[in-house]
């Protein structure tokens, strides 16, 4: 037992110092990090007062960096662990996106950490995954063929804060499916408190936190579900949005996944680097 929290603390002290890139136990070969197939969306579940939610973060970095572009995370402060309190959490991750995606999907009823991969299983329980199961769930999904494509183009201005852009949409299939389309901004690299264990972190590094969304909670519909959307149609939304004077918008990534309105299902995530 010794040296299995040996182990842990060894894994736990480099992520403590990076977002890019954490030593994985793994022995597959890294692919290349551009990707055109089916990508990923990982929703880490988290909060600077869980104390075993850093070895899911590590779980969800080491895939991150074994799959590269074939992965999107989202870690989303939500529910009891994530509220804030002096001196030692002053912090607040929470959001009105993860909020209400913690309350919809249950995550907090079920306990943290937790998360979902791409959101399949919804509505029965098994669409709470534990962070040990993430590995085997990705795994499985990639091999999926991809229903339509993600590309996100922005521009960004230092002087007003203002983001502009544009989420393209290409159909790879003809569907029927009534799909919606989320875009939300992450960010990387934030120094704040966490409990780690028994330990309190005080200059933890927090990765690919949730900062907000940027068409809804919900998103915008894409599809109706009443008519066929033929193959290799295009649909395009526009971006708007000014960043919280509080972000630091060279650690800011926008996220855009499309999601069948009826099941949840993610069927394509893409993210880009602000800046």
């Amino acid at each position: 037992m010794k040296n299995i929290y040996l182990i842990f603390l060894f894994f736990a002290s480099i992520f403590l110092s990076s977002c890019d890139k954490v030593d994985e136990p793994y022995t597959s070969p890294v692919p290349a990090k551009d990707w055109y197939g089916k990508r990923i969306l990982i929703e880490d579940y988290t909060g600077h007062k869980c104390p075993n939610c850093p070895s899911a973060a590590i779980i969800a970095t080491n895939l991150k960096e074994l799959y590269g572009d074939k992965i999107v995370v989202i870690a989303i402060h939500a529910g009891y662990f994530a509220t804030p309190s002096s001196p030692n959490f002053p912090e607040d991750f929470r959001t009105t996106a993860g909020t209400e995606w913690d309350n919809f999907f249950g995550i907090s009823n079920v306990g943290n950490p937790n998360g979902l991969i791409n959101r399949v299983g919804f509505p029965t329980t098994t669409h709470v995954i534990n962070p040990n199961a993430w590995a085997a769930k990705t795994g499985s999904i990639l091999t999926e063929i991809p229903e339509v494509d993600i590309d996100i183009t922005t521009s960004y201005s230092n002087s007003d804060r203002k983001l502009i852009g544009q989420v393209k949409t290409k159909f790879l299939k003809t569907t029927k499916k009534k799909l919606k389309l989320q875009i939300v901004i992450t960010e990387d690299s934030i120094i704040a408190p966490q409990q780690n264990a028994n330990t309190l972190v005080t200059n933890y590094v927090h990765c690919h936190v949730l900062r907000g969304d940027v068409n809804g909670k919900w998103g915008i519909d894409l599809t109706d579900g009443q008519t066929n959307t033929p193959i290799n149609t295009e649909l395009s939304q526009n971006i708007l949005f000014a960043l919280d004077p509080i972000w630091e918008s060279k650690h800011c990534t926008v996220v855009a996944f499309v999601y069948d309105a009826d099941t949840y299902e993610v069927l394509q995530v893409a993210e880009k680097h602000i800046e």
